[in-house]
Parts: structure tokens; C-alpha cells; sequence
């Protein structure tokens, strides 16, 4: 048995805990209110596959409230969205949207203005839709299929009594130690061809097809100490199977998603290789590659639905994985967004590397320094960062004397001067980056040289 399991998803907790509250109020003696529309000649006499169900509704496609927006990607079994006005105008919307399709509203439907909750059936299967406001003018609406399996007729151990019987969940009690009713529970589960799911301290979770029932078995002592038994039930969105011998097994159906931990990858790829295959699912890989660093291996079906496998770290010497999947539907609308988008994250995209590339220009970019020449330079040799050129004997220095006078006064900053009769260097600076290195030669007997050479600046040379 799994060590560890979290309950079906927020859905499931949110009804157990309606469950329990239910079963304290009505106390022992309640009477069976549950509605029984299975004997519809329309009803699915089984646990409903995901298939059947969405022929019944398939929530993915609900109407939604004008100018409504999903909190959650809407699934098969599940829907929840943000929108704005009053309770009862949503529980109204709703509703029409359900009779519409052939529901049938159940009793004990309950509006006010600060919640709102009412069950339907149709062919078996109930739903659940509550509806609660945010303070700010806006609400969270939820529908849950709840599937085709009343809680009432989960099997139930010998000589337990029935306390209440409800479309939602079923609570009994029984002398049988808490141990021993939980063993008998399970061996019934199993003996109907229900699959255990998990467990977590004294819940067990089971599932048939695309149902799963959530069963509670504990002690209650305010009732001298009798075992109380709780069973609820819902639709899942996505039929995953579990491998055998794992731990940590945990579904939810927002979106839909197995996690469980093991010790051996190599088994759990090779069960669902082959235990997929027979449901005509069919690996787009030879082996696990890594996506985003993640050992992953993707399974496909003939309607284009996909599930996702992929190791997702380590935990106390456990390996982590998660089976997700994804409807035809949503991959489709994913593909179809992103093709929308791709011509705006495009010129996007164009106009962040034009952007970057004038900034890396700008910065880039250097001052072009205008260089006064002595009126009787020769031979001057021009580039875009040096000059060269000759004077007459002796006159090399008083070059330079100028060229150092006339930077000195556009804001450069002398770092070096070694100036001699025959030879002599000038080095210079600017706040910015750009530097001059001033050397000459006057030996007396040839032309007398200088050369000016800068970095991070362009020379333009004026006589």
C-alpha cells in the first residue's frame, strides 16, 4: 500500500470536508435523499470512462459568463473560472446552461448573496457547481462531475449502518475495529475491479475507469467509539494508471497529473510503455531524453491526446515523477496561440535586437578630434586614428608644445610628457575613454618627424 497520498485534488478535500460536517449535523438515522436517475435507459450501467462522460457533458466545452476567465485550464471533469457580478446571477447562468442540456436540478440547492451551491444529474452522473464571491465584485465559479458511481452503492462491510446517504458522499458506522473495516473495504474495492489509488493516513483512494472514490475509515468517539465509514466520489479528467509498488501517489485534475516516487526508473518506464500500448497509446521516443533537464518520454493517441512522463528529481534516495496530460484540444488551442502570437513575438523580437544593436553602436561610437597642424607640416599621412607628418629642423618640439596646448584646453588631461631637444613622448587623456599618444624625433640633420595616434577617438587633421 502507498505510504503517502494526497487526496483527488482541492475538489476532493473541498468535499470531504463538506461530507463531514454533513454527517455531524444530520447525525444517526438520516434518511437516504440521494437521487437515482441510473435506471435512465440512457445511463451507463458502469464506472463511466472519460470518453463516456464527456458524451454526457465534457466541461471543457461549458459555457462560460461573459468576459469570464479561467483559473484553471477547463478539463473533461472540471471547470473553475473568475467573473464578475452577484451570486445569484451566476448560479442562474449556470443553471439555465445545465437544464438546457438535460440536467435535472437536485434538492437543497443553496443561494445567498455571500455562496451559492446546487447539484444536478443527468443519465447517472451528478455535478456540482458552487459559486463564491471575492469581495471585490468578481467570483469563483467551480463545476465538478462527480461521475456515475453514487456514493451509496460503493460496497459497504456486513453490519454497517447506514447514518446518511447523500448524492455526494455516504457516511455508516459499524462495531468492526477501525483496522479490520478498512481491510474489509479495500478487499470489496478490489473484488468489484476497483484499482487502488493511494492512500493517506486513514484515507484510501480507488479508481474504475475515470472515477475514483475516496474512502475515510476512522474512530468516532463521541459516538462510543464506533467506526464511522466515509465514502466520496468524482470524475477525474484523465484515466492515468499507476504503477504497482510506488510511493507518494497523488492525482489532481486541475490539470490532470499522477506524482509518485520510486527507486527504479527502468520499471516505471516499462510499465507504461506497455501498459499504454494496450489502451493505444504509442511513445514518440525510443528512451527518456532531457527536456528542460528533466529525463522525459511523451505517449500519444490516436485522438492526439498526450501524457507526459518525466523524472522530476530526487527526494530522500526516491525518484520523482509526474505523469501529465494534455487534450488534443488544448495542445491545438496552445499550437493556435502561439501561431498568433508568433508574428508579434517575432517583430518583437526584431525590434529588441535593433534596439540593443544601436545602443552597442552608441556605445561604441567615438569623438572625432580636430587637430590643428603647423602651417609648414609636409608629408602628412592621414588614417582615422593616426597622423603623421614632417616640419623643419628644430621645430618638432614646438609642435608638440602646441598640439599640448591646444588639447590642454578642450579638457585633456596630460598623464605623461618627456619632451627633449631631439625626442619626446606625450601621453593624454579625456573623461570618456580617449587617449593620444604624441611622440616626435628631431635629430638635426633629416626631416623632423611627429606622429599623433589615439584610441577610442578619430583624428581629423587642419592646418
Amino acid at each position: 500500500m502507498d505510504k503517502v497520498v494526497h487526496l483527488c485534488s482541492r475538489t476532493a478535500m473541498g468535499k470531504v470536508f463538506v461530507a463531514c460536517v454533513l454527517g455531524c449535523f444530520l447525525g444517526c438515522g438520516a434518511k437516504n435523499r440521494a437521487a437515482d436517475d441510473t435506471t435512465d435507459s440512457d445511463a451507463i450501467k458502469t464506472p463511466a470512462t472519460v470518453e463516456q462522460a464527456a458524451k454526457v457533458l465534457d466541461l471543457a466545452t461549458f459555457p462560460l459568463m461573459d468576459g469570464a476567465k479561467p483559473l484553471e485550464s477547463p478539463q473533461v471533469a472540471f471547470l473553475f473560472y473568475l467573473a464578475m457580478g452577484d451570486v445569484k446571477t451566476a448560479v442562474e447562468f449556470n443553471r439555465k446552461a445545465l437544464l438546457s442540456q438535460g440536467w435535472k436540478e437536485l434538492p437543497n440547492s443553496s443561494v445567498t448573496d455571500q455562496s451559492a451551491s446546487a447539484m444536478f444529474s443527468r443519465n447517472g452522473f451528478v455535478v456540482f457547481v458552487s459559486v463564491t464571491p471575492n469581495g471585490d465584485g468578481s467570483l469563483q465559479v467551480r463545476l465538478q462531475n462527480q461521475g456515475n458511481v453514487k456514493p451509496g452503492k460503493l460496497p459497504v462491510p456486513p453490519n454497517a449502518k447506514a447514518v446518511y446517504v447523500g448524492d455526494s458522499t455516504a457516511m455508516y458506522e459499524t462495531a468492526a475495529a477501525v483496522a479490520a473495516t478498512a481491510d474489509a473495504i479495500r478487499n470489496l474495492f478490489v473484488a468489484q475491479g476497483w484499482v487502488p489509488y493511494g492512500d493517506a493516513g486513514d484515507t484510501a483512494v480507488f479508481k474504475q475507469n475515470a472515477n475514483l472514490a475516496t474512502v475515510t475509515v476512522s474512530s468516532a468517539p463521541a459516538q462510543g467509539g464506533k467506526t464511522v465509514i466515509q465514502y466520496s466520489n468524482q470524475l477525474i479528467s484523465a484515466d492515468i494508471p499507476a504503477p504497482p509498488n510506488v510511493e507518494d501517489l497523488r492525482y489532481v485534475d486541475e490539470p490532470p497529473e499522477l506524482t509518485f516516487a520510486t527507486t527504479n526508473q527502468d520499471a516505471i518506464v516499462d510499465f507504461y510503455r506497455k501498459t499504454l500500448a494496450t489502451a493505444g497509446w504509442k511513445s514518440t521516443m525510443d528512451k527518456m531524453v532531457d527536456v528542460d533537464e528533466k529525463p522525459t518520454m511523451i505517449f500519444r493517441n490516436p485522438a492526439k491526446d498526450m501524457l507526459t512522463l518525466a523524472a522530476s528529481g530526487v527526494l530522500q534516495g526516491k525518484l520523482l515523477f509526474s505523469v501529465r496530460f494534455k487534450s488534443a484540444t488544448e495542445i491545438a488551442e496552445r499550437d493556435r496561440k502561439i501561431k498568433e502570437l508568433a508574428p508579434k513575438l517575432r517583430a518583437a523580437a526584431e525590434a529588441k535586437e535593433a534596439k540593443e544593436a544601436a545602443e552597442l553602436a552608441e556605445r561604441n561610437k567615438v569623438p572625432k578630434i580636430a587637430v590643428t597642424l603647423p602651417a609648414d607640416a609636409k608629408d602628412v599621412k592621414e588614417t582615422k586614428d593616426s597622423i603623421k607628418f614632417t616640419v623643419g629642423k628644430g621645430k618638432a618640439k614646438a609642435a608638440v608644445e602646441s598640439f599640448r596646448n591646444q588639447f590642454r584646453n578642450a579638457g585633456w588631461k596630460e598623464d605623461v610628457a618627456s619632451l627633449e631637444r631631439m625626442a619626446g613622448t606625450l601621453l593624454l587623456s579625456k573623461e570618456g575613454g580617449p587617449s593620444m599618444t604624441i611622440t616626435y624625433s628631431d635629430t638635426g640633420f633629416m626631416p623632423s618627424e611627429v606622429s599623433l595616434s589615439a584610441m577610442r577617438a578619430e583624428l581629423e587633421a587642419a592646418k
